[in-house]
Order: structure tokens, then C-alpha cells, then sequence
């Protein structure tokens, strides 16, 4: 039998640790490549080489990895703080050729694909409301703007980035702490001057006289500095321009140029009256008023302040725009934004001491319904409108007269740019399509829709759609005398017993733009119908699982 020693290396074919060149990635390598770990070596000591200058970051923590990994699309600075990237799985070095390397490449091309996909994904529905760029006037901004990849920085950047990223989430939290603190305060100050107006602690120079009488006076008021500290000429002026300012979103540049003070003692005294019956019948707390904004054409606001207002049931009532969507009552909102949009070419306001009493609080369209039983008011879902159904229960104080500053950028009223809207319905098509693919839910109960123009679909696509959702499609035809062979619209010259009145009229954009309107749109028009909305209402409601709130969809 015969023994044969293990056969040795040969002395050249050794390799010293020592004498294999560092690995550029050190101790934290995350290859596995056996051949690249006998290339080069991964020593703990070239951490603390002369070589390699260390950078401390900030944060000593570890980041947590990125759920999209290499592939990760993302923009937004802060991500980056907040995650780490294996950015070189995307660059493999060229020593990287056996088939473990090779797999891992092939894996690393398969989530490159699975983040493109997931980026035309969050492109497809780009509502022009969020984005991943950072976007503001902070002087700073610029020290973070890449000027090349983040996966071709080297370490010192990457971290010097990371730093200021940080610094700038902690300037943007302490920047949204003093508007979050300063809204506070100037809601105290609107409050505290109101209870003096009020109480009637603060009365205008021959204002007394007036409450003694019948007559209405008309106390104008202007931005001044030399009204007396705590007159009450300053706290009127305050009281309304501070209600204007405070909740005035869209209009950034809108200006208050004079106020009107109105004093009827008729009004007042009812008015008054009507808080102590409310006051007795629900408690203190319920008698508190609001002050709240009503938007109407020029020629009704000297009646409305001579007469007060009429509500359902009283003789000259009527709605201007809809039979009410929240109920048959007069509408009013805190947010001057959504009055303004009542008033076209009109600069005046009036804004009200409102008794809201115990308020119903609206999930759905009830048109034309009266004041739910056990309640004294009713609120959109959004919270955005008060609707009152007892004239007693408004007092209207002050005439607001602003002014819109000339090359003002306008915006919607709940805050969405024109151009941002123009840029979501160029996609219409594809949030339709992501709309369809969603299981049938009870989303729009109660509504009952008329399309006008063309919509993203055909018409009988959108109505079966609109179908699924238990939403309601009103069929009513032109009559004979109407243009020949016109689509399915309300007929608005001749009343027909089987008329079905929709709530919620769809019409497209090119209907709305259009020189001469179409039959349908005029006759819906003609009915008295003067808010239409845009289609990708039907579709953000569907995707979101829940009616969204119309106003943010009206055509302007």
C-alpha cells in the first residue's frame, strides 16, 4: 500500500494577505464573488489607514435599506437621509464574470425593469398635486441640488448631502410650526374681537342713536394707521379683515380695501333674539355665532342688508347656482376662496354673524332636503359649508371690498394650479382605465349624473361605470323641436312628467370652451343649472373609494 502526501502549493503560487491590494469598498464589501476576495483584500485596517480620511455623519445610526433597492427612482433629498441605497449593484465591476455574479446581475437588471415599471406607474397618475422635486425659496436649496448622480458621489458627498438634507427637514418642520402657530394666533385675535363686538362693549360714533331707531347705517371703514388703539372703528376693521385673510387660500395676493360696517337695528334685535331662544333650547354652547362668508351679485347685497336674508319658504326665495346640494337653505363657508367663486367679476363680500346651532353633519348629497329633525344647521362633508335655514339665525355686519391685484397667478379654489389641471386631463385615459380595474363599491349613492360631450370613454362605458359605483344616469331627451339626432340631455323648453332632474351634471372640456354651447349644456343651462363638473371626479372617487368633494371639480 503506498501513502502520497497531499501535494502543496508551489511557493510562487502563494499570495501573501498583506500583499493583495484593498478592496475600494473596505470591511463593509457586499460582494461575493469568491474571486474578488482572492483579488483584493478586506482588512478591517484600511478603515483606519493613513490613506482614508474619515467622516463622521451626524447620524449614527444605520439606515434602513430602500425597499426599492438600486432601482429606487426617488428624488426627494430626504429619502435619501432617511434610507440607504446599494447603489454599485447597478455598476458591477468587470471582475464580477463567474455565475454567481452573473445571476446577481441579471437579478439587479430585473429590478431595474420593476422600478421603471413602478415610476410610469406613478407618472400614469401624476395629478399635478404631489412631486418628488423639492421646491422651495429657502436660500439654501441650492447647496442641495445634484449636480450628478448620487450613486456616482463618493462617500464624503453622499454624507455632506445627507447633513444638509437633514438640516433642511429641520427647517421645513420649524418653518411649518410658526404658520401652524401663527394661524393659532390670529384665530384668538378674531374670537377676541368678535366677543367685544359682540357684547357690544365697542359702539361707533353715532351708532347708539341708530339702535334706538329703524333706520339702516352704513359705517365705512378703511386701512388706516390713525384709528385709535382699541377704538371701535379699529376693532371693526380688524374683526373683518382678519376673518378675510385668515382662511384665504387661492387669492394670495387679494387685498381688503375698505370695509362696510352695516348697523340695522331690526335685524340686530331679531337676530339677538334668536340666540337667547337657541341658547335656552341647546345651551350656551350652541349660542356662540361664527363668522362666515355669503357670495351674491352686487344689486342683492344692499336688500340683503336692508332686509336680511330670505331662506326656503319665504316669498322671493331662490337658489342661484342649484336647488342645494347639503339642503335647501342659504349657503355660507369661512373660507372666502369658495364665496368668491359665487361672484364672478365681483369685488364685495358679506360676511355674517352666523347661529349654527347644532350642526348635521352632511356624508352624502341630499338636494333640496329641509333641516334634518333634531338639528338646526347642516355642513358639507367637507366641512367647508354652513348651510342655514332660519333667517333669524344670520346677521349680515360687514361689507368686504377687496381688490385682486393686477398679473395675479389665480388659483382653483381648493388649491390646484389651471395648469396642473390641464396637465392631470391630458391623462384622463389612463386614470379611466386605472378607475375600471377597481371591485364595484357603493360610492356614489344618492348622486344622479347627466354626461355632456366626450368623456374618456364612450357614453355607455362611462354609464355602466358610473353604475357599478351605485351611482345613478339620468335619461331624458330633447324634445322634438330640438335639434335633430342630439344626444341624451334635459329637456329645458316643454316640462315632461317623466323628466328625472339630475344633481351632479359631467361635461367635458371642450363642451365648457366651446363658442356656442351645445343643445344639451343650453338647455341645462336654460333650467337654471350654472356649476358643471370635470369627469376625472367619477374617476379620483372611484380610486380613492369614497365621493370626493365636488367643489374641487367645478369648470370655472
Amino acid at each position: 500500500f503506498l501513502y502520497f502526501p497531499p501535494m502543496s502549493a508551489h511557493p510562487s503560487k502563494k499570495i501573501k494577505l498583506e500583499d493583495l491590494p484593498s478592496c475600494p469598498y473596505g470591511s463593509s464589501c457586499y460582494r461575493k464573488n469568491p474571486a474578488h476576495f482572492k483579488e483584493y483584500s478586506h482588512s478591517d485596517t484600511t478603515l483606519t489607514s493613513a490613506t482614508t480620511t474619515e467622516v463622521k455623519p451626524t447620524n449614527n445610526k444605520a439606515l434602513p435599506v430602500c425597499p426599492f433597492g438600486a432601482a429606487c427612482y426617488r428624488k426627494n433629498l430626504l429619502h435619501f437621509a432617511e434610507f440607504s441605497h446599494p447603489f454599485n449593484l447597478l455598476n458591477p465591476d468587470a471582475d464580477s464574470s463567474d455565475e454567481e455574479e452573473t445571476t446577481e446581475s441579471t437579478k439587479t437588471k430585473e429590478i431595474v425593469e420593476i422600478g421603471k415599471k413602478r415610476k410610469a406607474e406613478s407618472e400614469d397618475y401624476d395629478d399635478g398635486e404631489a412631486t418628488e422635486e423639492y421646491n422651495s425659496d429657502d436660500e439654501s436649496a441650492y447647496d442641495v441640488k445634484l449636480e450628478k448622480t448620487f450613486s456616482k458621489m463618493n462617500d464624503d458627498e453622499k454624507r455632506l448631502m445627507i447633513e444638509r438634507a437633514f438640516e433642511l427637514k429641520e427647517k421645513l418642520k420649524e418653518k411649518l410650526k410658526r404658520s401652524r402657530e401663527e394661524a393659532e394666533e390670529r384665530k384668538k385675535e378674531v374670537e377676541q374681537l368678535q366677543n367685544k363686538i359682540t357684547e357690544g362693549a365697542l359702539l361707533m360714533e353715532g351708532e347708539e342713536e341708530v339702535l334706538k331707531g329703524t333706520n339702516v347705517k352704513y359705517f365705512e371703514l378703511f386701512p388706516e394707521r390713525s384709528y385709535k388703539q382699541g377704538s371701535a372703528a379699529e376693532v371693526h376693521f380688524r374683526l373683518a379683515e382678519s376673518q378675510f385673510y385668515r382662511l384665504l387660500s387661492g387669492y394670495a395676493t387679494a387685498q381688503v380695501v375698505k370695509v362696510e360696517y352695516v348697523c340695522n337695528p331690526i335685524i340686530i334685535n331679531r337676530f339677538n333674539k334668536a340666540r337667547q331662544e337657541l341658547k335656552e333650547k341647546r345651551g350656551i354652547e350652541y349660542s356662540y355665532p361664527v363668522l362666515a362668508f355669503h357670495g351674491t351679485a352686487i344689486a342683492n347685497i344692499q336688500p340683503i342688508c336692508e332686509t336680511g336674508f330670505k331662506v326656503p319658504g319665504q316669498k322671493g326665495f331662490q337658489h342661484a347656482t342649484d336647488t342645494g346640494y347639503y339642503g335647501r337653505g342659504t349657503y355660507f363657508s369661512e373660507y372666502p376662496g369658495y364665496s368668491m367663486g359665487y361672484i364672478k367679476g365681483s369685488t364685495k363680500l358679506l360676511l355674517c354673524q352666523v347661529l349654527q346651532g347644532k350642526v348635521y353633519q352632511c356624508t352624502q348629497l341630499i338636494t333640496g332636503a329641509g333641516l334634518q329633525d333634531g338639528y338646526d344647521s347642516h355642513c358639507s362633508p367637507c366641512k367647508k359649508e354652513l348651510i342655514i335655514f332660519r333667517s333669524d339665525y344670520i346677521l349680515p355686519q360687514y361689507i368686504v371690498h377687496y381688490k385682486l391685484n393686477a398679473g395675479e397667478f389665480k388659483y382653483t379654489p381648493h388649491g390646484i394650479t389651471k395648469e396642473l389641471i390641464k396637465k392631470k386631463l391630458n391623462k384622463i385615459g389612463k386614470l379611466y382605465k386605472k378607475a375600471v380595474t377597481k371591485k364595484d363599491k357603493s360610492i356614489f349613492a344618492g348622486y344622479k349624473f347627466v354626461f355632456i360631450g366626450q368623456m374618456a370613454d364612450t357614453t355607455l362605458a362611462i354609464e355602466t361605470l358610473v353604475q357599478r359605483f351605485s351611482g345613478h344616469v339620468c335619461k331624458n331627451e330633447l324634445g322634438s323641436n330640438s335639434k335633430k339626432g342630439s344626444k341624451q340631455a334635459a329637456y329645458a323648453y316643454y316640462g315632461f312628467s317623466n323628466y328625472d332632474a339630475p344633481n351632479v351634471i359631467i361635461c367635458s372640456v371642450a363642451e365648457m370652451e366651446a363658442t356656442t354651447p351645445s343643445m344639451e349644456l343650453q338647455a341645462y343651462k336654460n333650467m337654471g343649472f350654472q356649476t358643471f363638473y370635470r369627469e376625472d371626479y367619477l374617476y379620483d372617487s372611484i380610486i380613492e373609494g369614497a365621493a370626493k368633494s365636488l367643489d374641487e371639480y367645478a369648470h370655472d
